[in-house]
């Protein structure tokens, strides 16, 4: 600090430092300076969260009303051991005891153990992840050997909730009792229960389950389920939340999770704020506001 203060309050244009001449731009010293002592008191306050880190070393030093810095074109920002680690382990997770067992009924290709390690990676660091496969490739067993893994390392029990399109209901409810049949699973939908007993579900009643499956249109009808605190928000059809402003995205948004997954084979449908809108429900700050993305 006393050597950058020395530098700041010096009137060469040129100095020496450790041997080398340097050229002193003070005008961009005093703003990288005040950046830093900002960031700074932010993580000595609350702590950097993955997102803001990740826009560090991206260099997206975006300001909130927009206007862009001119730091990130000659400063850098590098990962500290942790955040190190955390970003080798993504690319190529060891995969170490994440395996479903035979609790799973069915095998795993490659492919799918692959992205099993990844989303348990993810979702242990309480980030989101969106599994976008293609039609047909399995996400939804990749979810289930999840599910499976959590029930067995987890020491305290907590319910994982999915939102998929109604058609879909009973479909996941089929795949779990082919692939999964230890996980306990409820539908909280017409289909599947009275009027009377939705209307009679309180927050508590799901700690008795792994998994509570609804649909987009009763996410927004019942209370008891924006009420509970959940292990995974998983959101199969993501792109039904492509829309920012729709009432269904903004209720899944406001659900409490550890960790949330979206799957979609069509992760951008028309443009590219397809996108903006779900990686803003999985990492909320990420890829910053949707007119900072535009």
């Amino acid at each position: 600090e006393e050597e950058t203060a020395a530098r700041l309050s010096g009137t060469e244009a040129l100095v020496m430092l450790r041997g080398q001449w340097v050229e002193v731009d003070r005008e961009r010293m005093e703003l990288a300076m005040r950046q830093f002592k900002e960031v700074e008191a932010l993580a000595a306050e609350n702590g950097l969260t993955f997102s803001e880190a990740m826009r560090m070393l991206a260099g997206a030093t975006i300001t909130d009303d927009g206007k862009e810095s001119d730091v990130s074109d000659w400063a850098g920002v590098t990962a500290g051991p942790f955040l190190a680690k955390t970003l080798k382990a993504l690319r190529s997770p060891d995969g170490k005891d994440i395996d479903p067992g035979p609790a799973l009924k069915g095998t795993l290709r490659p492919y799918q153990k692959a992205g099993v390690k990844w989303l348990h990676l993810l979702s242990g660091l309480r980030l989101g992840a969106c599994l976008a496969d293609d039609m047909g490739l399995g996400k939804t067993i990749q979810v289930l050997s999840l599910l499976l893994i959590l029930a067995r390392k987890d020491k305290d029990k907590q319910p994982s909730l999915l939102v998929a399109p109604a058609s879909l209901l009973a479909n996941w409810m089929q795949e779990i009792e082919r692939f999964a049949p230890s996980l306990k699973a409820l539908i909280v939908h017409p289909s599947a229960m009275t009027t009377v007993r939705m209307k009679q579900l309180i927050a508590d009643q799901f700690a008795d389950f792994d998994l509570v499956i609804t649909s987009y249109g009763r996410l927004l009808q019942s209370p008891a389920l924006p009420e509970a605190s959940w292990r995974l928000l998983v959101l199969d059809e993501a792109q039904a939340i492509k829309n920012p402003k729709a009432k269904q995205t903004k209720a899944v948004k406001s659900i409490k999770a550890k960790a949330r997954i979206a799957l979609t084979g069509t992760p951008v449908e028309n443009h590219l704020g397809d996108l903006w809108s779900i990686f803003d429900f999985l990492n909320p700050g990420l890829l910053g506001t949707s007119r900072q993305f535009a």
